[in-house]
């Protein structure tokens, strides 16, 4: 008996100890969010007045996006944290629900309206019809008498106002009630596209040995949300600075608002796996039949492209390859360039849209698939359309500019403008802490927040080739640009108040010097004229031998002087029966590896320049050669 009465005492004193814990409701409000490349850890705050013994806070309104080991618990004065646990709160599913079938009803009733609204109009314009019809008054055996037809008139006139009164408004109702309707339709399709609206609850268990007056910091990471970078470039004309303004799209979808909140942009990114990677033996083995070869000192073959990684090859539409064209992920701040003999590689899902551009070719889009893709740009017809930047590397080159060496060692006239933000840097990321408070609403849109805006004085010159594209192109050279912190990101180009385009600035690729070009421009003319006089073929014996003079000229009809790089080629043996002999190329500077030649040109406004440079071909005679 005595053993019964201990093990009934012990069970009310398990149930008076749950009894004393107190579920209290928590209102809180998020104060700050670092969001990171993929994620973003929101912190809560809340201060409350809690009694001595246990409580349970109930942390409500919390996105059901959260990683569970991520969440953590501050609080301030003598009090114990005894436990934290998640669950979920499925009532606002409930009250989606609800809201369906309201709209279901509204949408049914408005249905209706219009369904009634169509019939009186039917009815009026029948009416409209017989009158029409009976507009022909004759009298029976006598004529038809001066005031029956003034009587027939006046309510035919009459008859005929009241129903086309009746005819436009009853069609400005159904008018109104079909934007109605298509306001219903749409919101049920918003409703029905919410695949989990259900939210979460965080349940931090504390004890207090009296009663306390506590600052409950509350912090947890969320999945779909993230951040990617933005450029805008925006140049006046080639004798003012360059003004760059740093940018981020900030997104999300994580199941709660972020309303004022102070942000913080971090290139780190939680969801990456920082194990330091392992190098295991290398075994040789004899390769099985049937394995395909990548092209000879490319490295590209379709086994690029597996798992997430997407690899193509971009041509012409003669099959020629088309060298750096800037390649991007739709929607994300993934890209990357193509590299000098038309290949890529990038990370992303095979359901991604690509997004290819090139100076002088239509940009185009595609659905990404798995294997090897082959893309074809057709040629484009605008000018200054496009924008490519790449990074370019003039370190220990004879053909330097002297522009590029004049700006070396100094960032060129980097005047920081006044955007309130504060950046800090650790071992493998970088923060961006802005001042200003900014809201993130909960609908997956991009919400652009300033970072930074710099003003740099350029180097800009002009790039040509009148082999291949009898056009130049301006370019903008920022040297020491790593002073700057810049990341991986979308660029919006601006020249002259013109908005050029979209491309991807692929720092990660950059060198000593970034290299931005800002496209085609129309207002320097260059030519590549073949002198007949000079150019000739000659037979002598069993070989023959052709000969080619050319004369480049580069007008500059811009208000300006201009600085400019033209480059043209000699061509290359590949036989002992073929001898190449350079006549001319006079100022230029030779690649003796790829027999390219270049000039470096400055030019007065309205002046114009001339290149002169030939070479002679000597080959057997029953063999042809293709020299232009």
């Amino acid at each position: 008996m005595r053993k019964y009465s201990l093990s009934l005492t012990l069970l009310l004193c398990c149930f008076g100890s749950i009894a004393q814990i107190k579920r209290l409701p928590v209102s809180s409000r998020i104060d700050k969010v670092t969001v990171f490349m993929e994620g973003a850890q929101v912190s809560r705050s809340s201060k409350l007045s809690l009694p001595a013994g246990k409580s349970d806070l109930v942390f409500s309104e919390i996105s059901p996006q959260i990683e569970r080991q991520s969440i953590q618990v501050h609080a301030d004065g003598a009090l114990t944290v005894l436990a934290v646990s998640q669950e979920h709160n499925f009532l606002k599913e409930q009250e989606v629900a609800q809201n369906i079938r309201d709209l279901e009803t509204e949408k049914e009733a408005t249905q209706d309206k219009i369904q009634l609204a169509k019939n009186n109009l039917n009815v009026f314009k029948q009416e409209e019809t017989l009158l029409a019809r009976n507009q022909e008054i004759k009298g029976i055996n006598t004529g038809l008498k001066t005031a029956d037809l003034k009587e027939a008139a006046d309510f035919q006139r009459q008859r005929l106002t009241e129903i086309y009164g009746k005819l436009f408004e009853i069609e400005k109702s159904i008018k109104k009630y079909e934007n109605d309707l298509n306001k219903i339709i749409r919101q049920l399709a918003a409703l029905h596209q919410q695949k989990d609206v259900s939210t979460g609850e965080i349940i931090v268990t504390v004890s207090c040995k009296e009663a306390v007056n506590t600052r409950v910091i509350l912090s947890y990471l969320v999945r779909k949300a993230g951040w990617y970078p933005g450029y805008d470039i925006r140049v006046k004309d080639v004798a003012s600075p360059l003004v760059l303004q740093q940018k981020a799209n900030v997104y999300q979808n994580s199941g709660e608002d972020w309303k004022e909140v102070r942000l913080s942009l971090s290139t780190g990114n939680p969801n990456r796996n920082g194990v330091n990677p392992k190098l295991e033996p290398w075994y040789l083995r004899y390769l099985s039949p049937g394995v395909s070869f990548a092209p000879q000192n490319k490295g590209y073959n379709q086994s690029m492209a597996s798992g997430n990684v997407l690899a193509g090859h971009i041509t012409d539409a003669n099959g020629k390859p088309v060298s750096y064209a800037t390649v991007q992920i739709k929607g994300s701040g993934t890209g990357t360039n193509a590299d000098a003999n038309g290949f890529y590689k990038i990370e992303g899902s095979p359901n991604s849209v690509v997004s290819i551009n090139a100076v002088g070719y239509s940009p185009t889009e595609f659905q990404a698939s798995a294997g090897f893709a082959n893309i074809v740009l057709q040629p484009g017809s605008e000018a200054l359309s496009e924008v490519v930047v790449t990074g370019n590397s003039l370190a220990g080159r004879d053909d330097e500019p002297s522009v590029a060496k004049s700006l070396k060692g100094k960032v060129a006239g980097l005047v920081s403008l006044p955007v309130q933000t504060t950046t800090s840097y650790q071992p493998t990321t970088t923060t961006y802490e802005i001042e200003l408070p900014y809201t993130v609403l909960n609908d997956g849109k991009n919400y652009s927040v300033d970072i930074n805006e710099y003003e740099i004085k350029a180097a800009y010159e002009y790039y040509a080739v009148p082999k291949l594209v009898p056009e130049a192109f301006l370019t903008a050279k920022i040297v020491d640009w790593q002073e700057l912190n810049l990341v991986d990101g979308e660029v919006n180009l601006f020249f002259e108040g013109t908005y050029l385009g979209n491309s991807y600035l692929n720092i990660s690729g950059a060198d000593d010097t970034l290299q931005i070009s800002l496209g085609r421009d129309p207002g320097v003319v260059v030519k590549r004229v073949l002198q007949k006089t000079y150019s000739q073929k000659r037979f002598l014996g069993g070989n023959k031998t052709d000969t080619r003079v050319y004369d480049i000229i580069v007008r500059n009809n811009k208000r300006e002087p201009i600085s400019i790089k033209v480059e043209d080629q000699f061509p290359i043996s590949t036989s002992k029966e073929v001898d190449v002999t350079k006549l001319n190329y006079e100022n230029g500077v030779l690649d003796e590896p790829t027999q390219k030649i270049s000039w470096q040109l400055s030019v007065a406004p309205g002046r114009e320049a001339k290149i002169n440079f030939g070479f002679s071909v000597k080959y057997p005679k029953d063999r042809a050669l293709k020299l232009d």
